[in-house]
């Protein structure tokens, strides 16, 4: 074996030394050097590179696969001579070896541009390259956002991926286009590690391509998410360059971080060399919520040109109900639920655009309690294919539609997720209680509370991650810690007779045990708390809910009597609007802990938000706790 490695040594070891002493190549290196081609943006782009917290540039890319020097991270000129000396490389045998021209077309075809390179480089062929690019085909580009999943932690912020527009293809054939999606790597199911991977780039991030009608499945379907299109204005030259670059990708990981580094930032690399034009990164350093980028890639003059929305199943299934009268209703409940071959009697009174209605709904309800998976019991298979034959009896009947998928609300793209508040969130306040008066600064990196906007959100829904907030006592002359959240996940899904979702939610966090007769100053605990049930929607206005939960609750810190206290109880709750601006929210929660620190909790709080401006609100809060009692008045800037 070392006889065989000797030899190998020996061979290549010429080669590469006759590459580097080839004249050309030395005018080229001479060439790029006068032009100072290592120093320009577009070089910097195509290596990933961005400024440090140091104030040097070093790549985003952390694999040393996608380096041809061992130095390319931090130094972009010894990475492009490497890359020019590995242009000039002989031709490979093997033909599950790439040429350094085709691993990185993106690259050589920017620095022929730049250098006008000659016959005397002989340019290879890449088959492999060629033909995926073909089978791309791609015309166009959109960016896709999937709506927020909160009963998935990596898709509480929302995702956003890319669509590859097939040339010639219509609207309706879009899912047959291929998507280009960044995710992590995760190879664990326990929570608490995949928080810890996840925050500190523990996981790999890798790009992947998949065809529409997959991911459509996958979040129109299984999850229930909208899809939201935004079509790209990108020239077929830009889309080249994205292809060409999205290929030297596709080797390489990346550390993964669900706060920056994540699916939708690491799109807007691969945008800025797709169009030089751009400039979508530099905002972004601490955070990237994915509708952060979304709106940053919104803010780029003339690069979207439209939006549409794709409603997941069960949008459009509770849309479709909205047109049936109660009876309907019923009727199609029954020819779900029932086995036997009775829909043609229980059709018979309805005219056949009402028949047609209802075994649409019917259809629809029957896919979403049955799943959409291909293998189904034969009882399953029969009864799909008895509505599909009573459908197909109808012919083309003309169902009339209502204002859209989403009932009676014309205009839908308002309700994109771009047009919600921003996602970060500044504080000032000023309050008094039964004992004294404070001020409060507030900071939140990320995302919604449900008494913020609603407008762009999910109602009912609540992500806060990394909440401080900091007083000082007027009275006593002193600072304090009220409260600093890690992490405040809520989600009410108003419980509903086709869609059933349990409400749920869970917080961890430092907080001051105001029920308890101490000093603020001298009662911060750690807390863990959570809790399901249900809520259900009220007629009080559009989105408003009505919510109960069984609670659980441990604190663990010196405030209490062995340092600890563990309970349990309930919690209820009702959030409606008066206006558009102005929201309104109940919630009391009673807790009985029995151990650690025994004794009641109590607490019935009060919020009133009223929206000043599109990124300001106006809040004040109403609290007490056993025998305090608080009044908070807030002015909330989302940055």
């Amino acid at each position: 074996m070392w006889f065989l490695s000797l030899c190998l040594l020996l061979l290549v070891c010429p080669c590469r030394a006759a590459v580097a002493d080839n004249p050309y190549l030395q005018s080229l290196i001479a060439q790029a050097h006068t032009k100072h081609l290592a120093d320009q943006p577009y070089w910097r782009r195509l290596l990933h590179d961005r400024r440090n917290l140091f104030g040097y540039y070093e790549s985003e890319v952390d694999d040393p696969h996608f380096f041809l020097d061992s130095r390319g991270r931090k130094n972009p000129s010894a990475e492009l001579d490497a890359t020019l000396t590995a242009f000039f490389e002989p031709p490979v045998i093997d033909s599950d070896t790439q040429h350094p021209q085709c691993r990185f077309p993106a690259r050589y075809a920017w620095l022929k541009d730049q250098l006008g390179f000659d016959n005397r480089l002989q340019e290879q062929a890449c088959p492999r390259f060629e033909q995926w690019r073909d089978s791309m085909n791609a015309a166009s580009v959109t960016v896709i956002f999937a709506s927020y999943y909160m009963n998935n932690p990596s898709s509480m912020y929302g995702h956003s991926f890319l669509r590859l527009n097939g040339k010639g293809h219509t609207a309706s054939e879009h899912l047959l286009d291929y998507t280009v999606n960044y995710a992590a790597d995760v190879n664990t199911h326990n929570g608490i590690l995949f928080a810890i991977y996840g925050l500190t780039g523990g996981y790999r991030g890798r790009f992947s391509t998949m065809p529409y009608y997959a991911k459509v499945q996958e979040y129109n379907n299984l999850e229930s998410r909208d899809l939201w299109e935004y079509a790209l204005t990108l020239d077929p030259a830009a889309v080249d360059r994205m292809l060409r670059h999205l290929w030297e990708l596709g080797n390489a990981t990346l550390a993964y971080y669900f706060l920056n580094r994540n699916c939708s930032y690491e799109l807007l690399p691969v945008l800025e060399v797709a169009d030089p034009s751009l400039h979508l990164i530099d905002r972004f350093w601490f955070k990237a919520i994915p509708t952060d980028t979304l709106r940053m890639i919104l803010q780029q003059p003339g690069l979207v040109s439209g939006v549409v929305l794709r409603p997941s199943h069960v949008s459009k299934m509770l849309a479709a109900r909205e047109r049936l009268s109660p009876e309907e209703i019923k009727v199609a409940e029954k020819l779900v639920k029932d086995s036997d071959a009775q829909g043609p009697k229980d059709l018979a009174p309805y005219a056949p655009e009402r028949k047609a209605a209802i075994l649409d709904s019917a259809y629809d309800l029957f896919r979403y309690r049955t799943g959409f998976s291909r293998d189904q019991p034969s009882g399953v298979q029969e009864q799909d294919h008895r509505l599909l034959v009573w459908r197909n009896e109808l012919g083309p009947v003309n169902v009339t539609q209502r204002d859209g998928p989403f009932g009676d609300r014309p205009d839908v793209s308002s309700l994109s997720p771009d047009h919600g508040h921003k996602t970060g969130r500044i504080g000032l306040s000023y309050g008094f209680t039964n004992h004294s008066h404070f001020e409060e600064l507030s900071l939140r990196t990320a995302v919604h509370d449900q008494d913020d906007p609603p407008l762009g959100y999910i109602p009912g829904s609540q992500l806060q991650m990394f909440h401080l907030r900091m007083r000082y006592d007027n009275d006593r002359k002193t600072a304090y810690v009220q409260q600093f959240t890690l992490v405040d996940l809520r989600s009410y899904s108003p419980w509903d007779r086709w869609v059933h979702h349990p409400s749920w939610e869970v917080n961890t966090g430092l907080n001051v045990a105001n029920d308890l007769p101490k000093d603020p100053e001298n009662s911060l605990y750690y807390g863990l708390n959570g809790g399901s049930g249900f809520s259900f929607h009220t007629p009080l206005s559009r989105d408003s809910m009505i919510y109960a939960l069984a609670r659980a609750d441990m604190g663990l810190g010196a405030t209490f009597r062995d340092n600890y206290r563990i309970g349990g109880g309930g919690s209820a709750g009702l959030f409606f609007d008066i206006a558009d601006f102005w929201h309104v929210h109940f919630d009391f929660a009673d807790l009985q802990y029995a151990l650690g620190n025994p004794g009641p909790a109590t607490k019935l709080t009060v919020v009133q938000g009223c929206r000043v401006a599109h990124d300001v609100e106006f809040r004040a809060t109403l609290e007490r706790q056993n025998t305090y009692k608080e009044v908070l008045l807030s002015l909330l800037f989302f940055l």
